[in-house]
């Protein structure tokens, strides 16, 4: 977060503009906050429908155990996805969260797997995943289209542009380098949710054999075949850490 801040105030710098990271910043700020929609609203557009108490009660007990666990005074609240795939994602804070879990992963999954899902689900929701993840794409967006600006005011003095080579460097790489750092932040946040889900369950193994079912269903592999196969530079492309990286942490 601190590199996405400073590459933004550098992209100012060198486009010509000094102090306006925070009122960049502030402006990031207002725009989250005017767009913000509940989670559960976000939920229903993706077609996931609410999954009552009654309906579920087991899965609610799994959820309540964890929560109780987390020290959490609200138990999010429960979606389906009419899906076959295995998926699973929490979105919102600690007073307004929602969980949203595929059929095929009710399907897929044992009673232990499913509660170390719901464990590093519940994780993202006590990190406050959503809003630092929506916070650093707004960041994200705003280098880019600084960036973009900058190179068009420096474009536009070809009598300076050779003096500004640096600068001109530096804002054309700078939006390749504003996704990097949020890959980054996105996957050592979820190396944070995976930690701090085996302090929530009884069955630390659980959680291993869940991520490896959940690698096999997405590639027809196996964790260790896909470490294997792909290539070392890739991972750094990647919102989430591969999931031999992620077993290698838990082990």
């Amino acid at each position: 977060m601190i590199g996405m801040i400073g590459l933004l105030a550098l992209c100012g710098e060198a486009s010509g503009k000094t102090g306006g990271t925070e009122q960049s910043l502030s402006e990031i700020q207002a725009k989250i906050r005017s767009t913000d929609r509940q989670p559960h609203t976000i939920l229903r557009a993706f077609g996931a429908k609410p999954l009552p108490c009654f309906a579920a009660p087991e899965l609610y007990a799994i959820l309540l155990t964890i929560c109780i666990r987390a020290g959490m005074k609200r138990v999010p609240e429960l979606f389906l996805l009419p899906a076959p795939g295995m998926n699973a994602f929490a979105l919102g804070a600690p007073d307004n969260a929602c969980i949203s879990v595929t059929e095929g992963l009710l399907r897929g999954l044992s009673r232990e797997e499913i509660e170390g899902i719901l464990a590093h689900e519940v994780a993202h929701i006590l990190h406050h995943d959503t809003g630092a993840m929506t916070w650093a794409a707004a960041v994200q967006g705003e280098i880019a289209n600084s960036a973009l600006r900058g190179i068009a005011e420096l474009m536009a003095r070809p009598s300076d542009f050779s003096r500004l080579v640096r600068q001109a460097i530096l804002l054309s790489v700078a939006p390749a380098i504003a996704n990097l750092l949020f890959l980054a932040l996105s996957r050592l946040r979820e190396l944070a949710a995976d930690a701090m889900a085996l302090e929530l369950i009884d069955h630390p193994k659980a959680l291993v054999a869940a991520l490896c079912k959940l690698e096999y269903f997405h590639t027809g592999r196996s964790p260790l075949h896909a470490h294997l196969q792909d290539h070392a530079h890739s991972a750094s492309l990647r919102s989430h850490p591969g999931t031999w990286e992620r077993i290698s942490q838990l082990a």
